[in-house]
């Protein structure tokens, strides 16, 4: 059986060295420690309903773990998978509330971003793999969706260049993942039906 991959996108470099170009150690710590404990609550949600994980990438909005015959799972168990990311996420969210400590605000901000982030309608999210499991026969208009809202968000966010540089970058990445996605649309559907009926 082979053991999971565990890694850090590239993507992540232009991010951390902001961080530590900007002497903002602090943050930049609770930035990449907020993604870790995001993606150890979907690794623990795959451990807990008996699902085999095999790689786990951390990017800037959460990260992308991959799971074997994900679409053979039960609607239930991925959708428990899914959320208990955010679920994390918001409890770290109610942590920074309820204990007073002096990065409190930025962590409570941070969880803010994530999770609001995560919970946005659109692939490669939370929030658009929770949609696609309630319509799984709709696949290519969420992708389609997803293209057109990431780009246009990039747009908007270039109007607040170099404040919104962050929100550039991830939404350029997103877009770009999106347009792989629809460019191998057909060989996943062909593989998402042969998986369901086997």
């Amino acid at each position: 059986m082979n053991k999971p991959v565990y890694r850090v996108h590239p993507i992540m470099i232009p991010f951390f060295l902001f961080f530590y170009l900007s002497g903002e150690i602090a943050i930049y710590s609770i930035v990449f420690g907020s993604l870790l404990i995001h993606e150890v609550g979907h690794l623990i949600g795959a451990k807990l309903v008996g699902a085999r994980v095999r790689s786990c990438t951390i990017l800037p909005y959460g990260g992308e773990i991959k799971i074997e015959q994900f679409s053979r799972l039960k609607g239930s168990h991925q959708l428990f998978i899914i959320l208990i990311g955010p679920f994390c996420t918001l409890l770290l969210m109610v942590f920074s509330v309820i204990v007073d400590f002096p990065q409190a605000n930025i962590l409570f901000f941070t969880q803010t971003a994530i999770l609001g982030l995560n919970l946005l309608p659109i692939f490669p999210l939370d929030g658009g793999r929770a949609l696609y499991v309630f319509f799984p026969n709709h696949y290519v208009e969420l992708i389609s969706f997803s293209i057109w809202i990431s780009v246009l968000i990039f747009y908007v966010s270039l109007f607040y260049f170099p404040k919104g540089l962050s929100i550039s970058i991830i939404f350029l990445f997103i877009a770009f993942q999106n347009y792989s996605y629809w460019r191998f649309r057909k060989y996943k559907l062909a593989f998402d039906r042969i998986t369901r009926s086997a």
